[in-house]
């Protein structure tokens, strides 16, 4: 449809010049530290967002920086000062991670319990060779160089266009930052070797879900099993948010059930059996049956005839989740009773009913053949 200029709506009569980048360079933390002190180094130009990260992010970000792990890079627009023939140089992206490493060089910031090792310590209470290894890490930045300012708002607002959503698992990890948070994020570091079966994806664990679920694993083994909604994770974390590591279950009692569950599906990697709901739910039955497991949100009277029978042997368990992992994938092998509900509980938007069901069925493969 024609504008009032004869062009359509939104087209003008000259097309847009690209804005002029650069490839990515490497900066030295001395270097940004140099310049900001010289003023040739603006922080708060008026595109950027807040300067306020809470104290744990900030932590996480100098022992990232201790410990030589990559960082995100940062953008910059560079600009060339004719009357003073200085460069200087706007934050178009970092200025929460800049800000933070200018305040811990200028001993304005004690890193907390994410820095383990560092807990407490000011850069001044560093080491000489920490104090070196700080300074030298380089940090990775991009340049828009001589960009107006509606180029550089162009550029912020499609940087935060394309930004994936902050999802549950990462605003806990925001929001608490306590011996617990701590105590889940090391055990979902040493239950790897399970997630790899297939419970959780590389993408999963980056976006910390692997975190999530080591928490709803310590709620099964001290409050039994619950509904499981981002809710309920959240409620974990609160109450254990001022738990000490002794007031929580011994880490090798999670990962030795973690890896009884993982052996039991071993033969089925990277199947659907193996996924992360049904994980859940066959580590709270191997719990009941073990006579280990309370009642949560289950009547567990109900199951009480199936932990009577006690473990049946191995084969007749790997026989049963193999019917199992069939009917999952394939709706034609559910022929029995058990099978289709097994198949049918993972459909429903009711997720107390659904894991009802197939802790049922768990139970009930774990002890005898299934129907």
């Amino acid at each position: 449809m024609p504008g009032w200029n004869g062009l359509p709506f939104g087209a003008s009569h000259k097309q847009e010049e690209p804005v002029e980048g650069s490839t990515p360079q490497h900066y030295t933390v001395a270097d940004f530290v140099k310049w900001y002190e010289d003023k040739e180094l603006v922080l708060n130009p008026n595109f950027q967002r807040g300067s306020v990260w809470p104290s744990h992010a900030r932590t996480y970000l100098i022992d990232s920086l201790l410990r030589g792990y990559p960082i995100p890079k940062l953008l910059l627009r560079t600009t060339v000062d004719r009357t003073t023939r200085r460069t200087v140089r706007d934050v178009v992206d970092g200025q929460q991670r800049l800000r933070t490493i200018f305040d811990f060089v200028n001993d304005k910031l004690v890193l907390g319990p994410k820095a383990t090792g560092y807990q407490g310590k000011r850069y001044s209470d560093l080491e000489p060779d920490e104090q070196d290894r700080l300074l030298a890490y380089k940090l990775t930045c991009e340049q828009l160089i001589n960009a107006s300012d509606d180029d550089v708002l162009e550029v912020f607002g499609r940087i935060n266009s394309y930004a994936v959503p902050v999802n549950e698992p990462e605003l806990r990890n925001a929001q608490f930052d306590n011996e617990f948070s701590s105590y889940v994020k090391e055990l979902a570091k040493a239950l790897s070797s399970v997630w790899a079966l297939g419970v959780l994806s590389e993408r999963d664990r980056v976006r910390m879900i692997d975190q999530s679920l080591v928490a709803e694993l310590v709620g099964i083994t001290t409050s039994g099993l619950t509904d499981g909604a981002e809710k309920d994770i959240t409620k974990i974390y609160e109450t254990h948010r001022s738990s000490e590591v002794s007031d929580l279950p011994p880490a090798e009692t999670i990962v030795g059930q973690c890896l009884a569950v993982a052996d039991l599906l071993a033969p089925f990697h990277g199947e659907a059996l193996v996924k992360r709901p049904h994980f859940l739910v066959l580590y709270a039955a191997l719990l009941f049956m073990q006579g280990d497991l309370r009642p949560g949100r289950l009547d567990l009277a109900e199951f009480e005839d199936f932990r009577k029978l006690g473990m049946t042997d191995s084969q007749t368990i790997q026989d049963n989740f193999e019917r199992l992992n069939r009917a999952l994938g394939d709706a034609e092998a559910a022929t029995t009773r058990d099978l289709i509900e097994f198949r049918e509980a993972r459909a429903t938007t009711q997720r107390m009913k659904s894991r009802k069901a197939r802790f049922a069925i768990f139970c009930k493969a774990l002890s005898q053949p299934l129907d």
